[in-house]
């Protein structure tokens, strides 16, 4: 004979009913369609339970709403999410909460909406125990060490700065017909004689100091202009060497067609950068009647040059300079392409020193270092990348979201000297033959 499971049996699986059951019984109950034993076996939830639920007789639990174990949170969901909903508003405008603030935050709440917590009331602050819990439950948080973000840089990537960008870049785009192929890229950036970062190494356990060699406390630095375009085609570099006189060693086993200039400082001059403009155009071979775009930031030596915007005019380079302190979201080769390829130099000066006991690393050892580094970082993904990261190509002006501008909305503030930026941008961006 099959066997048929009984109405007490049935009672004793009842820990599995479900919150919309319950909550349909109570209201049953209460509105006296049913009773208590009718509203329990038609819903099958535990009488008891429900008994205790429409009396509000229960300790722990409220209404429909499950609870295991006489614990509870000091907060409920709605505010624990809203908790959670500030910190991360705080974050995203580069006021990050701290473990500290946090707990500090979560005492205050309780003492202002009468919360029955535990926390110590002489500090002010909640447990360390709580805060640990916290965390576990709120999968979307983490403890993250911050990076440095100066007021102008936060504040200067602002809506109307980051639109007037787009504005002008979809008028040259529009004008031209112009695609991937002939929006271009430049930067400089400063590689050290002495490595910037180091690779995690074994050590001895619990030894709180790890050295790694260096080449020497400080070193110098060579300017290297690098250029590519947004269907992934790197230029051959421009070296800038702080020297009084440039020697030609300097140069070997540089990449190809690399060119290679002495300056007092090792910096970017208005001179070198009409220098720079004529490698450009010799490697691009642009025309005025098919003419590409170059965006460059808002340095004095590429947009105070009236030589130099005049010589791109007339070979049929667009100049387009971006916003000041807009270069960490807006240029394509500072978003994606000059950390890996610091990441790779570094890493070459440290296998060099290891294969050089005695020596130290020099600038006539930088463009073979570079060269090295530059055939790993310098790829067609990692310039395609960058260009569709900013937004720039596929062309996509609403690539940033609100919380990409909220740093600068944060003090209700105009960006210093926001105006007088937008027109001389404006001014220097139409002079390479806008009209």
């Amino acid at each position: 004979m099959p066997y048929k499971k009984s109405v007490y049996v049935r009672k004793t699986d009842r820990g599995s009913w479900s919150e919309e059951n319950m909550s349909k019984a109570i209201e049953m109950i209460r509105s006296r369609k049913m009773s208590i034993g009718e509203a329990s076996r038609y819903y099958d939830v535990p009488k008891s339970t429900v008994g205790r639920r429409v009396l509000e007789k229960n300790k722990v639990a409220c209404g429909s709403v499950k609870h295991l174990g006489r614990f509870t949170t000091t907060f409920s969901k709605e505010f624990e999410d809203e908790l959670v909903q500030y910190v991360k508003d705080m974050e995203s405008r580069f006021f990050g909460i701290t473990y500290l603030d946090l707990r500090r935050l979560a005492f205050q709440l309780a003492e202002k909406n009468n919360l029955k917590h535990q926390f110590n009331k002489e500090k002010g602050l909640a447990g360390k125990k709580w805060m640990r819990l916290f965390m576990k439950r709120q999968s979307s948080l983490a403890l993250r060490q911050p990076e440095a973000t100066s007021y102008a840089r936060a504040t200067g990537f602002n809506r109307p700065a980051v639109h007037q960008f787009f504005t002008l870049l979809t008028e040259v785009v529009d004008k031209h017909g112009l695609d991937g192929s002939r929006i271009y890229n430049c930067d400089e950036s400063g590689m050290k004689t002495v490595q910037q970062q180091h690779s995690t190494v074994i050590a001895v356990g619990g030894k709180k100091q790890v050295g790694s060699i260096t080449s020497s406390e400080r070193g110098k630095n060579v300017t290297v202009v690098c250029c590519a375009n947004a269907s992934g085609h790197f230029l051959p570099p421009l070296f800038v060497f702080p020297r009084k006189r440039m020697n030609p060693v300097f140069m070997d086993h540089a990449p190809t067609s690399s060119k290679g200039f002495a300056q007092d400082n090792g910096w970017m001059t208005m001179e070198l950068f009409k220098v720079y403009l004529e490698h450009f155009v010799e490697m691009v071979k642009p025309s005025p009647d098919k003419p590409v775009c170059l965006i460059l930031d808002g340095h004095s030596s590429h947009t105070r040059s009236i030589e130099a915007v005049d010589y791109a005019k007339s070979s049929g380079v667009i100049l387009l300079s971006l916003p000041p302190h807009t270069t960490h979201r807006l240029q394509p080769l500072d978003v994606g392409f000059f950390k890996p390829l610091q990441t790779y130099y570094d890493r070459y000066i440290s296998t060099w020193l290891r294969t050089h006991p005695g020596r130290t690393f020099t600038e006539y050892q930088v463009a073979e270092a570079f060269s090295h580094a530059f055939g790993k970082a310098a790829t067609v993904a990692t310039a395609v990348n960058s260009f569709a990261k900013c937004g720039i190509w596929p062309l996509n002006a609403d690539i940033f979201t609100d919380a990409d501008y909220a740093a600068a909305e944060t003090t209700d503030r105009p960006n210093p000297g926001a105006t007088s930026v937008t027109d001389s941008a404006t001014e220097s961006n139409k002079l390479p033959g806008m009209d």
